[in-house]
């Protein structure tokens, strides 16, 4: 078998990682903004109809973050309950481990419309979540921070917008983007661990960190070793090729002497 078809076929057994990020559309996508830190004194009002900052509903605490808008028929109304689930499978403990922000990029959606957002999650979870709203300056300062590209379509009435959400930090730092609209619960309870340095998630969490690479593209957590044992698969396979070749020629010219 000839060389070349040998490590294609070693490559061919490790499956590569497949390319899960956002597609942006007319300009509808996330721009990952790792690094960036929110605003956290934007005021909005939530559910309830008191005035909230987004400092106040962090708590500061790691966060997940989710922009969309409550009448959305489409991504929101799947992407916020995938967002409970996962972090219920993670095994997070919403408001000890958590919180989790849906903030509002309509600002027609005043406290009556965001109160029907709340029906998408748990009840036993809803103290960790706020749903966030009524401000147009502070959603957009907010988008823009962390890259999220959105439009209103005034002939559907409705906005067009990208799938996923964002991790902070307890200080409002852009840590994690998770796309899709379902979430893994390990890749929930990593970028949380991740984002609260040490004071969410357990031991073991950090330790996983210490094993695992997070792939930006993919919005995935990805074993380091897997990617360490592939390259060291692909150096032995041309160490191998290297070493076949030479005793070829060495025969070759052993034969030819003769």
């Amino acid at each position: 078998m000839k060389f070349h078809m040998v490590i294609a076929l070693l490559l061919a057994v490790l499956p590569a990682q497949a390319h899960m990020g956002p597609h942006p559309e007319a300009g509808i996508s996330y721009d990952q903004h790792v690094g960036a830190r929110v605003a956290t004194t934007l005021p909005f009002v939530d559910a309830s109809g008191a005035p909230r900052t987004l400092g106040s509903a962090m708590q500061a605490m790691p966060t997940v973050l989710l922009l969309g808008y409550v009448r959305c028929k489409d991504l929101c109304s799947l992407a916020v309950p995938a967002a409970a689930k996962a972090l219920d499978e993670a095994g997070l403990v919403p408001g000890r481990d958590y919180r989790a922000v849906f903030a509002s990029i309509d600002a027609r959606e005043g406290p009556q419309v965001l109160a029907h957002g709340t029906d998408r999650v748990p009840a036993a979870d809803r103290r960790g979540w706020a749903f966030l709203g009524g401000n147009d300056a502070s959603v957009r300062a907010l988008a823009k921070t962390v890259g999220f590209h959105y439009r209103y379509e005034p002939e559907r009435d409705a906005f067009a917008h990208p799938e996923g959400l964002v991790v902070l930090s307890p200080e409002g730092l852009v840590s994690r983007y998770l796309f899709g609209m379902r979430f893994d619960p390990a890749d929930m309870r990593l970028a949380l661990a991740e984002a609260g340095r040490g004071r969410t998630g357990s031991v073991a969490d950090q330790l996983l960190l210490l094993c695992y690479h997070f792939d930006p593209a993919t919005g995935k957590y990805t074993l380091a070793i897997f990617n360490a044992l592939r390259g060291l698969i692909v150096a032995c396979a041309l160490a191998a090729g290297f070493f076949a070749w030479r005793m070829v020629r060495q025969r070759a010219a052993h034969g030819g002497a003769a």
